[in-house]
């Protein structure tokens, strides 16, 4: 147990490490577009600037566009769900309504461990499919119900190494917002996560690894 423990310590400390160095070398790659609006992640402008960089490269990486950017075109309203594991692929599912209700849900997985991005060099799943006008309905509702627009955007939940971080962001009549929390395990963002993973995506992804 000491000898697994000492591993996994040690694995931790590699994929800080790893991180880190990504969030330095990405700087001004990222700088010409963003991702997240300033000090939406964190209110520590270190940790903002770290968590923006590290999510701004996987989301490239699974080749998704910024819905900041997006945001621009006030008739868009769009949601995405980013799943960042540390040791189980990274994944994006978003959801684009369409202008007769309806919707479009694209899901994309990258291989590699999302808590080691110098893992990350594909996409394995990059697929797009219809959403019915009751199914789209029923998740703005959700969306409505659980009060999502006015959520705090970062909260200083994080209470170990390794984990996954949960990140929804939404546009709607212009307006961006993104919600951050750190393996939740109970509450909106997490109940949100779900919808996207089981509800919409349906995908098959065993209970050890849905943290």
């Amino acid at each position: 147990m000491e000898d697994r423990g000492v591993r996994l310590s040690m694995r931790s400390f590699l994929r800080s490490a790893l991180v880190a160095v990504v969030f330095l070398s990405s700087l001004p790659a990222f700088a010409q577009e963003a991702y997240f609006p300033k000090n939406a992640l964190s209110d520590d402008p270190w940790d903002d600037q770290f968590k923006s960089a590290w999510y701004s490269g996987e989301l490239k990486r699974l080749q998704e566009p910024s819905l900041l950017s997006l945001s621009k075109d006030q008739t868009r309203e769009s949601y995405r769900f980013f799943w960042v594991r540390s040791f189980h692929n990274p994944i994006a599912i978003r959801l684009d309504e369409r202008a007769d209700g309806t919707g479009v849900l694209t899901t994309k997985v990258a291989n590699g461990e999302a808590g080691f991005p110098r893992t990350i060099t594909h996409l394995i799943e990059d697929t797009s499919r219809p959403i019915s006008r009751e199914q789209t309905r029923a998740f703005l509702s959700q969306l409505e119900r659980t009060g999502f627009w006015s959520l705090q955007g970062s909260v200083r939940d994080q209470t170990g190494t390794d984990g996954a971080q949960w990140i929804i962001e939404g546009i709607k009549n212009g307006t961006y917002h993104v919600v951050d929390r750190w393996s939740p395990k109970a509450g909106v963002v997490r109940d949100l996560g779900l919808t996207f993973i089981f509800g919409m995506a349906q995908m098959n992804v065993p209970k050890d690894q849905t943290y």
